[in-house]
């Protein structure tokens, strides 16, 4: 069932921004023309600043985009976004990483929305004792300026918001990012070492994503260290992708008169991760900070890699522990070089990972199915009748 809804998405980030957000601004539109009846019209997109350009993951020429900063909680700026509203005629509108009770929602009800949802990709809250999550159940159950849905990416993630943050779980939807499995898959390739002069009697160890430390870029580089310094491998290199200006120049520092140089690489940001993966032997996500449900080790496993990650959040969602990958405890840098050095002694085992990775996303962890799963959350939400996707 379709229904002819405008709706507008709000991310807290500028224009552009890349990593994550990229694919969910493309799924959006695209779940936003389906409820929209086809009519891109209907559809607008917010962001933070659309000073770094036109978002290239939106059709060029779309033209109902919007700055707008919506952590300036300002009476005057409160009301520019309803204006905006009512003028268009939105009825949904999806936030990211808002607080379930804001002083934005109430107008924008007057305005004419009828369903606010917030999409997390974030922690929403730490975990609570009872007697302070009683009263921020309390505070949600009682004010009448809150969203009518939450969307979280994980159950760990969902967790927080109903034992931290006091939302009650029949406000909340857990939909699973999901990979495009023609795009990321596997195939005979020696493209990275192409592309990236990486030498080829070595297996790639591969990473991507942002270099902030939370992500344990540090952990990654101390384990490639005691696996190529200490312990003497010889048949294996590290490739660390995303890191933009000199966001790389610290870890680099680390293994500076070593002589390992050549075999420790950041490659910056890339566009050709689903080229440079079937070339690599296995992927790493080194979080020690908090982690929702990352797209990464999806994107590496349904190029067949299997994955080694940390125990944190809502990885273990994403990795399963000795069935596509293998786990170890965040930051503990012994661990993870043991991880690698177990795959690498071990190439049956981790062909084994890899095959089931990739036939996990085919099955559970498609575009399609969170595309499917969005569409469903969204006309839930709008009071509209959805197919069941179970």
């Amino acid at each position: 069932m379709t229904a002819v809804t405008a709706s507008l998405f709000l991310f807290h980030t500028n224009s552009n921004e890349g990593y994550a957000i990229a694919p969910l601004e493309t799924l959006f539109y695209e779940v936003a023309l389906e409820i929209t009846g086809g009519d891109p019209s209907r559809v607008h997109f917010g962001y933070r600043s659309l000073d770094t350009g036109h978002p290239r993951t939106l059709p060029h020429g779309f033209k109902n985009l919007i700055a707008y900063d919506y952590s300036n909680q300002d009476a005057r700026n409160i009301r520019q976004l309803a204006d905006y509203v009512k003028q268009n005629q939105i009825r949904l509108v999806v936030i990211f990483d808002i607080q379930p009770v804001h002083p934005l929602f109430k107008p924008l009800r007057k305005a004419g929305v009828s369903a606010i949802i917030t999409y997390w990709g974030a922690p929403i809250s730490s975990r609570m004792p009872l007697w302070k999550c009683t009263l921020k159940r309390l505070q949600v159950a009682m004010s009448h300026s809150k969203v009518d849905g939450l969307i979280f990416e994980s159950k760990a993630m969902a967790d927080l918001a109903v034992y931290g943050r006091g939302v009650p779980p029949a406000m909340i939807d857990i939909i699973s990012l999901g990979v495009d499995t023609s795009v990321f898959k596997p195939m005979r390739s020696n493209y990275a070492y192409e592309a990236l002069g990486l030498p080829q009697d070595r297996k790639i160890v591969v990473y991507a994503g942002h270099m902030e430390r939370r992500k344990g870029i540090q952990t990654l580089v101390e384990a490639a260290m005691e696996l190529l310094d200490s312990r003497k491998r010889q048949d294996v290199c590290f490739l660390l992708l995303g890191n933009k200006g000199d966001e790389s120049k610290p870890y680099e520092q680390m293994y500076v008169g070593l002589g390992i140089d050549g075999l420790i690489q950041f490659g910056g940001y890339r566009s050709d991760l689903a080229k440079i993966y079937p070339s690599c032997f296995c992927g790493v996500i080194p979080s020690t900070g908090w982690d929702s449900f990352p797209r990464t080790p999806l994107e590496m496993a349904a190029s067949g890699l299997p994955v080694i990650a940390s125990r944190l959040d809502g990885i273990p969602e994403a990795v399963l522990d000795r069935e596509t990958g293998l786990l170890y405890e965040p930051g503990n840098v012994k661990a993870l070089a043991d991880c690698i050095e177990t795959l690498l002694e071990r190439p049956e085992l981790a062909a084994e990972y890899g095959k089931r990775g990739r036939k996990r996303c085919e099955r559970e962890l498609s575009i399609e199915n969170q595309r499917r799963h969005l569409h469903a959350v969204f006309l839930k939400r709008l009071g509209i009748v959805a197919p069941s996707v179970d």
